[in-house]
């Protein structure tokens, strides 16, 4: 077997990573929209959105070039390996699911009541 790569992405990889300056460029853009990514994830945290999500896009976007990004979501890795392997959801995504629907119902409720039409 050899070592170069077969698929077009890692051809086109491989060729931007043999020139310093392309490297730089693309490291630099893969830093910029990973951040991107992460700061508009925090917007949406408070606006209507999927805030967690991009949040945890923008780090899976940075894993792709920062060993960093990648040693802070090796735990995550972790358990969602274990998870795939015993074929069952861990206890905790049912629990986190249910304290968001929790705070929901209880947020509306309270916005419900306290403020008159």
């Amino acid at each position: 077997m050899s070592d170069r790569p077969t698929s077009p992405i890692k051809i086109i990889r491989a060729r931007i990573r043999a020139n310093r300056v392309a490297d730089a460029a693309w490291r630099t853009g893969v830093f910029f929209a990973g951040f991107f990514l992460i700061g508009v994830g925090l917007v949406l945290l408070v606006l209507p959105g999927p805030g967690w999500l991009m949040i945890f896009i923008g780090l899976f976007t940075l894993a792709t070039e920062f060993t960093w990004a990648s040693r802070f979501l090796a735990p995550l890795r972790l358990k969602l390996e274990k998870a795939k392997l015993t074929g069952k959801k861990p206890v905790w995504i049912y629990l986190l699911f249910l304290g968001v629907t929790i705070i929901g119902v209880l947020s509306s409720w309270w916005v419900w009541v306290n403020f008159e039409r």
